[in-house]
């Protein structure tokens, strides 16, 4: 379950187009962090994606992604470009490929490696979906199939795309916009693979499963997402869309909520609830280039973002993580906080908000005069600014390993935790032995 929106120039504070989407999967599917550089290739040469070979073209461009670690595909990107884009996993009425077909986070690489803009990357998955269908499983644990919308943006134009099964809807965004796990898009698209005649085609009633989003949460994700940009319309920044991609309501925990009504959603012992914030993007494209923030690391709340530049190595982030524990991995060292922080989430996710806040605030402040600077000058604010940040989660680690009083109180949630650190090989946890 995932949640993405965008701001179109005219609606933010800096006149930039900001992006922005928390991506959600199981809760040991890692995301990583990646950067793939451009590169030539060989004509007649093939591309193994997640479930296909299929023809490579001549040039793909650079790509930084954010994606689960065992899938071609992404959750989340932006191209040298400045061509961003997110996909939402939605539920349709069309009938499943009978084979193995292009899934949703796979198309989506392919378009920015493809693209440099939104009507290319359009055409281009469009002509893809057509031709291949979508099909296979679609997320780590198997046996599990989705189409996809897609919300994407160049630095002049965003639009979102909506699929069912091979067919698709096309809807241009004129000010700021949220998608879900939901279909969206009414009579108001631009361009449809379905001719209707003379009465315009209604997309989502066409084809929408009604009872399934309200299960997962999607419309009240999505008001929030919104409501949140038309609140601050005309004074929107990347620190706005930070603060969205933390949202717990009133009362919240995660321990007891009934569905995924937050945007940063937290896993819960409760059906529908098996998935949690595994990474956010936010990309910030003007006149100064990009400027894109990560987290690289689950749990929103308790993450810090932290900046990336194009057109150059990424900072030492430890090696892909799997599904597997691994402590030299950027994703899995910050779950020794995360999943030690829910265990008393009403108290400490405050508390390292407080500390984190203040380190991300620095690096906010910092950026503005760091992206009009030299390369090396890009280069070395990455380095720090991910230094500083896990010099501030290891001190909370360091702070929550020796508190023996962190308990799950409610049984279904710790059996949850329990279970899963258990699956992902992790020791010393709370109520480990219980």
């Amino acid at each position: 379950m995932c949640d993405t929106l965008v701001a179109l120039p005219g609606t933010t504070q800096h006149r930039t187009m900001l992006f922005a989407k928390s991506a959600d999967c199981e809760i040991n599917e890692a995301n990583a962090v990646v950067r793939i550089l451009r590169r030539k290739h060989v004509k007649g040469e093939a591309v193994r994606i997640t479930h296909l070979m299929i023809p490579q073209v001549e040039d793909t461009y650079e790509i930084i992604l954010t994606k689960a670690f065992w899938a071609y595909g992404c959750e989340i990107g932006i191209n040298e470009y400045g061509l961003a884009m997110g996909e939402e996993a939605v539920f349709t009425n069309e009938a499943p490929e009978p084979n193995d077909g292009i899934i949703g986070p796979d198309l989506m690489r392919l378009a920015l490696e493809r693209s440099r803009d939104c009507l290319e990357a359009i055409r281009i998955m469009t002509e893809l979906l057509e031709t291949y269908g979508q099909g296979g499983s679609a997320e780590l644990k198997g046996n599990s199939h989705f189409d996809s919308s897609f919300l994407m943006a160049d630095p002049r134009e965003a639009y979102v795309l909506e699929t069912a099964g091979r067919k698709w809807a096309v809807k241009k965004i004129e000010e700021f916009d949220s998608i879900s796990n939901m279909l969206g898009i009414s009579t108001d698209w631009q361009r449809c693979s379905i001719s209707s005649g003379s009465k315009k085609l209604d997309w989502a009633q066409t084809y929408a499963v009604p009872n399934v989003p309200p299960n997962l949460g999607a419309p009240d994700r999505q008001s929030i997402t919104r409501g949140s940009l038309e609140a601050a319309r005309g004074h929107i920044t990347s620190r706005t869309l930070f603060q969205i991609m933390r949202q717990h309501g009133d009362g919240y925990h995660p321990a007891t909520a009934d569905a995924h009504r937050n945007v940063c959603i937290h896993a819960g012992p409760q059906e529908n609830r098996w998935w949690q914030a595994d990474g956010v993007m936010v990309t910030d494209v003007g006149e100064q280039g990009a400027l894109i923030w990560v987290t690289g690391t689950s749990g929103n709340c308790v993450s810090i973002f932290k900046p990336i530049f194009l057109g150059m190595d990424l900072p030492e982030i430890g090696p892909t993580p799997t599904e597997h524990f691994d402590p030299h991995s950027l994703w899995w060292k910050h779950e020794l906080l995360h999943r030690r922080a829910m265990a008393d989430f009403d108290r400490l996710v405050p508390e390292i908000r407080r500390d984190f806040d203040a380190v991300e605030d620095k690096f906010l402040a910092e950026s503005e005069s760091v992206r009009r600077g030299t390369p090396a000058e890009k280069h070395d604010f990455m380095e720090h600014c991910f230094w500083k940040a896990m010099d501030a989660t290891e001190n909370w680690i360091g702070r929550l390993r020796g508190r023996t009083d962190l308990r799950f109180e409610d049984p279904a949630y710790r059996r949850m935790w329990q279970r899963l650190n258990a699956e992902a090989g992790m020791t010393g946890m709370p109520d480990e032995n219980t």
